[in-house]
């Protein structure tokens, strides 16, 4: 096995030149922007101060959904846009977005009445005419509980089932995205810290970073800036001084537990929790469920926030009162995650209420101080990111001096890396006939990297000694290891572990391979012994938000 030289170095040397964008943040918005920007023709750098898909893109539900909770509000326009983008997610990445039925019980006690939510269910068709998924059905209360035996019979009126997207592997699909932009001719760069926004004469021109890996700052020049940094925006934009907050974060606390007595098989439960109303879910996910999600204003120190005793208890609660049968205990919760939502500021009011359309703001207008070129965006979801980054380059190009319907965008018809084939069935089925490796491996090869596949393998068939497994469990491929490094721009080990080979999501969070992933990763990049250890204690670190749940239960 051979020490892989990294195209690191290459590309901050790149950064040099100036930009005509740099987009400062690297989740599925971030790297979409370049993704967009750099098709249309931009010379575009995205930097991303920890890794990619690393925050809120993966620390979410996991799903690619058209909103229905968002038909209450009437905003029909973020629903219809969120569905057809859900249509595209499919199609543009099929390995990481697969349909998943939602059950959504109708309760005699529920806030919103049986024809409401089946008017909910019909407008929800009707907004996507064009879809590949199911239409919604309606069933009888006996029916229901044949799809959930385990359903709280009491007041139970029956059902709707519909069907939306879930993307289990999250932190792929951000990779994969910034794959796209790098191979679109984009420079990419994570764990590269921006310190500063470069002003003169009332317009940016560009930004200082530090490239975190070899402690180096550099400036950069560029015509255009935009502030993708979800919940950091307001960080982003210290260096212009004192101003009112743009953004009003949520926390969303999801638990992780095992099957439990009761669980649904095969679909998601979708419904209403009797303390407040508020919309809750419980979805299958890598054999195991995913429970939650509360919906309450942060203003504490981003980088920390993690589950607390009453989301802990709500969460708890909630479940075992829609599924009796679940009984779920503080002790069954594996681990936890915590997103902060990137919503528009609104001090008072309920959190519900908070909009989740995007604003892309321009800075320009900004009364106080303007600044011509800078564009901060606010708010988005994980499934309207290439909607998102279509309307931000629209107004870059537009401040560049260039017309948007001369140079439009590209990603509408576009697939992610993964996905370079027109029948990716007809290519897995393939893959696995004419691999040499364990059935399993090929599968969990194909769920990853869907074509990509391809190059994972050829990689361990050249050299032996990336052919060899390093966790029994998932049968992790050292070729992962390498594409991640070689490919994927991977430099710590956090970021094989948590956000590429993915034995981060497993049930003890990736530790019994670690030593194992260090060794590789170690062998490949030239770590020490002492190197080795710093990155298995920062991994450790990197994770003591997600295990908080036990200390928090005790402390209650």
């Amino acid at each position: 096995m051979n020490t892989i030289v990294s195209d690191r170095d290459r590309r901050l040397a790149r950064t040099r030149v100036p930009f005509d964008l740099i987009v400062i943040g690297g989740g599925a918005n971030g790297c979409g922007i370049g993704w967009d920007a750099a098709l249309r023709g931009l010379r575009v750098l995205v930097l991303e101060k920890e890794d990619f898909g690393w925050a809120t893109s993966a620390w979410n539900s996991r799903l690619i959904h058209g909103g229905l909770k968002y038909l209450e509000k009437y905003d029909v326009r973020l629903v219809r846009e969120s569905l057809r983008e859900r249509e595209w997610m499919l199609r543009a990445a099929p390995h990481l977005v697969t349909p998943l039925q939602f059950v959504l019980p109708f309760y005699a006690r529920n806030a919103h009445s049986k024809s409401v939510l089946r008017t909910g269910l019909v407008a929800y068709d009707a907004l996507s005419p064009d879809k590949s998924t199911p239409w919604h059905r309606v069933h009888s209360p006996e029916q229901t509980l044949d799809i959930v035996p385990g359903l709280d019979a009491d007041g139970l009126q029956g059902s709707g089932t519909y069907y939306d997207g879930q993307v289990p592997y999250a932190e792929r699909l951000v990779v994969e995205t910034a794959l796209a932009a790098a191979t679109a001719g984009a420079v990419v760069l994570n764990h590269a810290r921006v310190d500063d926004l470069r002003v003169e004469a009332g317009a940016v021109t560009g930004v200082q970073f530090t490239d975190t890996v070899s402690g180096t700052r550099h400036t950069v020049s560029a015509r255009a800036v935009v502030n993708a940094a979800g919940p950091y925006v307001d960080e982003v934009l210290r260096s212009l001084g004192t101003r009112p907050p743009m953004m009003g974060g949520t926390k969303g606390t999801h638990l992780i537990v095992d099957d439990f007595p009761g669980a649904p098989v095969g679909s998601a439960l979708y419904y209403e929790a009797l303390t407040d109303g508020r919309p809750m879910m419980v979805i299958p996910w890598l054999g195991r469920y995913i429970i939650g999600a509360t919906d309450v204003r942060f203003e504490g120190e981003l980088d920390r926030a993690s589950v607390d005793a009453e989301e802990l208890r709500y969460i708890l609660h909630e479940t075992n009162r829609v599924i009796p049968t679940a009984r779920l205990q503080p002790a069954d919760v594996l681990w936890s995650w915590t997103g902060v939502r990137p919503l528009p500021h609104q001090a008072s009011g309920p959190t519900g209420d908070i909009t989740r359309r995007h604003v892309v703001h321009h800075h320009a207008k900004d009364r106080a101080t303007p600044v011509a070129g800078l564009f901060s965006v606010i708010g988005g979801k994980l499934t309207t990111f290439r909607a998102l980054a279509e309307h931000v380059t629209d107004d870059v190009l537009r401040h560049l001096g260039s017309s948007p319907r001369k140079r439009p965008t590209l990603t509408r018809h576009a697939r992610l890396p993964g996905a370079q084939v027109l029948d990716l069935d007809r290519f897995a089925a393939d893959f696995r006939g004419s691999s040499t490796l364990p059935a399993g491996t090929a599968d969990r090869l194909l769920a990853l990297y869907g074509t990509r596949a391809a190059t994972v393998a050829a990689g361990a068939a050249l050299d032996p000694a990336l052919a060899r497994p390093v966790d029994g469990t998932t049968g992790v491929l050292a070729a992962e290891i390498a594409v991640a490094i070689e490919q994927e721009a991977a430099v710590t080990l956090a970021d094989i572990v948590a956000r590429r080979i993915m034995t981060g999501l497993e049930a003890d969070l990736g530790r019994s391979s670690l030593e194992a992933v260090a060794s590789v990763a170690g062998e490949l990049l030239g770590w020490s012994a002492d190197d080795r250890e710093r990155q298995i204690g920062a991994y450790f670190v990197s994770i003591e938000k997600l295990t908080r749940t036990s200390a928090v239960a005790e402390a209650s």
